[in-house]
C-alpha cells in the first residue's frame, strides 16, 4: 500500500484501561505497518503519596521525595516493558516518551507534534498529563485525533468508516488525513446531512466531487446523502453509523470562528458525547 501512517502515537498508562488503549493502538500500528510512539506521565507518584506527605518536615522530606521518585521510576518501567510487549506481539517498532504529569501545553504539544495521529481513550485519558486537553493538541499542533471511548469493546479499528462530509474546509482536513485509514477499509460511507441547506458548498450533485476523489486514491466509498428531518445532526451521524456497523467516525472540527466552541459545542460535543464508537477528528 504506497500510503499508510507511519507513526502512530497513544497516551497509556499499565492500568486495565491504559493496556487495552495501549492494545487498540498496536493494533492499528500492525495493520498500518507503522511506528508505535507510547506516551505516558509521571502520574504514578501521586498514586503513591499519602495525606501525611503534606506535613514531612526535614530529614522526612527527602524521604518522601525518595520513595515518590523510586514509585515514579517503577511506574516507567513497568510501563517500558508494557510497551515493548505489545509491540513485539504486533510486530511493530515501538518509541517510549515520557512526560511529566505537571507538563506545560506546549512541552505536551511538542510530545504529539510529530506523529501522523494521537490515540487517546475518552473522556479517560490513562496516560495523559494533567495539562491533557484535546483542544490544546488540535489548535496547537494540528494533529488528528483518535478519540475511543474508554468502554469501547471493539478490536479493531478503521474496518467500516463513516466520513462526515459537509463540504467545510475542516471536514476536507479531516478526510485527507484519514485518507491511509479510509484506503485500508473494508467500507467507506461519505455521508452527507441535509446537503440542501448548503448546496452552494456541494454542487450540482452534493459529494460527487469527493466521493471520485476518494474512490481515485482506492477507497472503496459509497455516497450516502440523508435528510435530517430536523432531528440533531450529530444524532443523524451516529445512527447511521451504527446501523453500518462501523468502528470509526471521521469528523472535521467544525467551522464556527473559535476551535473551544467546535470541540464543545454542537454536532462535536454530542458525538463526543454519546457516540459508542472511536471519533477521527481534525481541525
Amino acid at each position: 500500500m504506497s500510503q499508510m501512517l507511519k507513526d502512530i502515537a497513544v497516551f497509556f498508562d499499565v492500568s486495565d484501561g491504559g493496556e487495552q488503549m495501549l492494545e487498540k493502538a498496536a493494533r492499528l500500528a500492525e495493520a498500518q505497518n507503522a511506528r508505535l510512539i507510547g506516551i505516558t506521565s509521571t502520574e504514578a507518584n501521586h498514586a503513591e503519596s499519602s495525606p501525611s506527605d503534606g506535613f514531612a518536615r526535614g530529614a522526612a522530606i527527602h524521604e518522601v521525595i525518595e520513595r515518590l521518585q523510586a514509585a515514579s521510576a517503577v511506574h516507567l518501567l513497568n510501563a517500558a516493558q508494557a510497551l515493548k510487549e505489545v509491540a513485539d506481539r504486533h510486530g511493530v517498532s515501538p518509541e517510549f516518551r515520557v512526560i511529566p504529569y505537571v507538563e506545560s501545553g506546549v512541552g505536551m504539544a511538542l510530545h504529539s507534534l510529530y506523529c501522523d495521529v494521537l490515540v487517546v481513550s475518552h473522556p479517560k485519558a490513562p496516560g495523559a498529563p494533567f495539562a491533557w486537553s484535546a483542544i490544546d493538541v488540535l489548535q496547537q499542533t494540528g494533529v488528528p485525533l483518535l478519540l475511543v471511548p474508554d468502554d469501547w469493546n471493539g478490536q479493531q479499528i478503521g474496518r467500516r468508516i463513516v466520513v462526515a462530509w459537509n463540504a467545510s474546509r475542516q471536514a476536507r482536513r479531516a478526510a485527507a488525513d484519514a485518507l491511509p485509514l479510509l484506503i485500508a477499509a473494508e467500507a467507506v460511507d461519505l455521508l452527507i446531512v441535509d446537503a440542501a441547506r448548503k448546496a452552494e458548498w456541494h454542487g450540482e450533485e452534493p459529494g460527487s466531487d469527493m466521493a471520485h476523489y476518494l474512490a481515485r486514491h482506492d477507497v472503496v466509498v459509497n455516497l450516502e446523502r440523508i435528510d435530517s428531518a430536523s432531528k440533531p445532526v450529530a444524532e443523524v451521524i451516529r445512527d447511521h453509523a451504527l446501523a453500518m456497523g462501523a468502528d470509526l467516525i471521521v469528523f472535521g472540527a467544525y467551522s464556527r470562528p473559535r476551535i473551544s466552541e467546535v470541540v464543545l459545542g454542537g454536532v462535536s460535543r454530542t458525538l463526543l458525547a454519546d457516540v459508542p464508537l472511536p471519533l477521527f477528528v481534525s481541525h
